[in-house]
Parts: structure tokens; C-alpha cells; sequence
């Protein structure tokens, strides 16, 4: 039955489109004009942020990943006649930590650039950055109560 229930989407780009959809009208809600964007600019904005964070893939688009880059050390050893390895007997441990390491460096420098990205449009977008900043806090305060 759970694959027949709606997927939600849950996202940066929804919680703040959500949020000016259901709360704009209150009171204390922060305004667009104020802000001195338009709906158009803060859209684009919320569209490249989203972009910049789906762009490692999903959860097992990057478990694969960097499983195949974890697994590929002890391949490449495999290939080779044990006697001729580094480690003799612990070229098996050697493999799985040297792979080991290439995937979690490829994750850290994937997490680097998608920081660097967004860092990069807040700075070049500061209005509609700060914009959906303040709607995110005024939906996660509401929500909260």
C-alpha cells in the first residue's frame, strides 16, 4: 500500500514555494516588495539552488558510485600475481582501504563544490537568498507550534 500514497516532495524549492503559497496572507509574513525581488527572480533563484543540491543524484545513484570506486582498488589487484602486490598478505586490506578512501575523497570534494555552488548564487543573489531565508525560518517557527 506505501507505493500507492502520493510522493511528497520535500525539497529546499518546495518548502519555500509552499510556504509563500500557504502563509503569504499572514501577518508578520515577510513580503516580496520588501524584499525588493520579484516572484520571478526568487523562483530562478530557488531553481538553481535545487539544481545545485540534486546534482549529486539520489541516495543510491551515489551509493552506487561510490561503491564502484571503493570495490575498483581490489579489482585492479586482482589483476596482478599476489607475490607482486604491496602488503603481500594484506593487499586485500590495502585494496579496501585505498578504496575506501577515493570514495569518501569523492564525496568530500562532490560536497565541496555543491557548497561552492550555492555559496556562489546566495552571493550573487543576496535578496532572494535573504528572502528565502527569512520564509524558511517563518514556516519551520509555524510549523513548529
Amino acid at each position: 500500500m506505501k507505493e500507492l500514497q502520493p510522493n511528497l516532495l520535500d525539497d529546499y524549492e518546495h518548502l519555500i514555494s509552499r510556504g509563500i503559497e500557504l502563509h503569504s496572507g499572514e501577518a508578520g509574513f515577510p513580503q516580496m516588495e520588501e524584499a525588493g525581488i520579484t516572484r520571478e527572480e526568487l523562483d530562478d533563484f530557488l531553481f538553481e539552488v535545487q539544481s545545485a543540491l540534486d546534482s549529486e543524484g539520489s541516495q543510491k545513484a551515489q551509493l552506487t558510485k561510490y561503491g564502484i570506486v571503493a570495490v575498483l582498488p581490489i579489482i585492479i589487484f586482482s589483476a596482478f600475481p599476489e607475490n607482486m602486490l604491496p602488503g603481500r598478505g594484506y593487499a586485500l586490506y590495502l585494496g579496501i582501504g585505498i578504496g575506501l578512501l577515493l570514495a569518501l575523497l569523492w564525496k568530500g570534494l562532490s560536497m565541496l563544490s555543491v557548497r561552492h555552488r550555492i555559496s556562489n548564487l546566495r552571493r550573487n543573489n543576496e535578496a532572494a537568498a535573504g528572502y528565502a531565508d527569512k520564509v524558511e525560518a517563518y514556516v519551520k517557527r509555524n510549523v513548529a507550534r
